[in-house]
């Protein structure tokens, strides 16, 4: 296409040449930029084709430490229950829920960030387990995600309803209050739970915080809207040939696969309408999910935000989650690049702050 373009020029003559450079140069420009875009989504090194994180959440070092993370020492000898938490009649769902150190005395709810399960982030949460016997790991597959149930009946955002379904489970695991540790989406979780249910939460650790305009673009578009794109799915049995709902559909029993498919496909596009629409709303806020007056408004006694610490992460940037310390009562900023370090930040974290040690007394 370039090269007939430059052909048209020359026939144009010399009196056309400042508009001919104007406009190769034009064409260059978008040439470059389709080759560029063409590269980022083909070779670039931080593209992650998994279905359940965005595609350039290997864009940190942290990705090796949370997602399908490599066993730490003594992580195969951490004891493991696996349970199905059946939350009905006060919420229409079941979780697929894993507790490592099932006999430990501190509570410590792992939330997975992304569109993630304990698939992808339970060898994370299983090494936590293994820096402490204390510390009881309990980690859940959240509604509509992993082996837990679906429902896209929903009467608000995906994290309003991910909080009241972890308001539940605490109720059924009988667990008065616990410290959450959220990672990006799941942070969204634990904090509305903490707006809403301020006793459940003994403290918050975000890691990482989730915010500014490119994450409220980018996560709002491939998570929600883009089903609403797609003009082929008029049908849950067109849904379930998307990469992500695939993925759900081979994981789990033709129970499961039975109640997917009887999903209404208008409240599932109305879902994905409501939580992109909201999301995306977040563009000029300090994190998505929570406004700042919300930030400002939490009953929380502590909150520990960590970070990789590296300066270039579009969906998680460093200054996001340092203005939150701002705005977040009793909160603290901590760069923690590997696991050991993220180990010696939350021990001390959960010692001082957990209502299970403080009874303990």
């Amino acid at each position: 296409m370039l090269t007939s373009k430059l052909n048209y020029f020359r026939r144009l003559g010399r009196s056309s040449f400042p508009t001919l450079l104007t406009t190769v140069a034009a064409l260059l420009c978008a040439s470059n930029a389709l080759a560029a875009d063409d590269s980022r989504v083909n070779t670039d090194p931080n593209y992650n084709p998994d279905a359940t994180l965005f595609k350039g959440a290997a864009n940190n070092i942290w990705i090796d430490v949370l997602f399908k993370a490599t066993p730490a020492p003594g992580s195969d000898s951490v004891l493991t229950d696996n349970l199905r938490v059946d939350l009905r009649p006060d919420r229409d769902m079941t979780l697929n829920v894993e507790v490592y150190n099932p006999n430990g005395s501190i509570p410590f709810i792992v939330t997975p960030g992304g569109m993630g399960d304990i698939e992808g982030f339970g060898a994370f949460a299983k090494n936590l387990a293994a820096a402490s016997i204390d510390l009881k790991v309990i980690i859940m597959d959240r509604r509509n995600l992993g082996r837990s149930e679906v429902s896209f009946a929903n009467a608000e955002p995906m994290a309003g309803e991910e909080a009241e379904d972890l308001h539940v489970l605490l109720q059924r695991l009988e667990i008065d209050s616990a410290i959450f540790y959220g990672m990006s989406s799941g942070s969204r979780s634990n904090m509305v739970l903490a707006e809403r249910y301020p006793e459940q939460v003994d403290a918050l650790i975000i890691a990482p915080l989730t915010g500014g305009p490119i994450a409220a673009q980018r996560l709002s578009e491939e998570y929600f809207l883009s089903y609403l794109r797609d003009d082929s799915l008029t049908s849950m049995e067109a849904v379930a040939q998307t990469p992500l709902w695939k993925g759900y559909m081979e994981r789990n029993s033709p129970e499961l696969q039975k109640i997917f498919m009887e999903q209404n496909i208008d409240d599932f596009l109305a879902t994905m309408k409501m939580t992109g629409e909201f999301l995306a709303s977040f563009h000029a806020k300090t994190t998505l999910g929570m406004t700042d007056e919300q930030l400002m408004s939490l009953e929380v006694p502590a909150t520990l935000i960590l970070h990789h610490g590296q300066e270039i992460d579009f969906l998680h940037p460093k200054v996001n989650a340092r203005a939150a310390t701002t705005l977040l009562q009793n909160s603290t900023f901590k760069i923690a690049p590997n696991l050991q370090s993220i180990v010696d930040e939350i021990l001390p974290f959960v010692n001082e702050y957990s209502s299970a040690v403080k009874s303990a007394q």
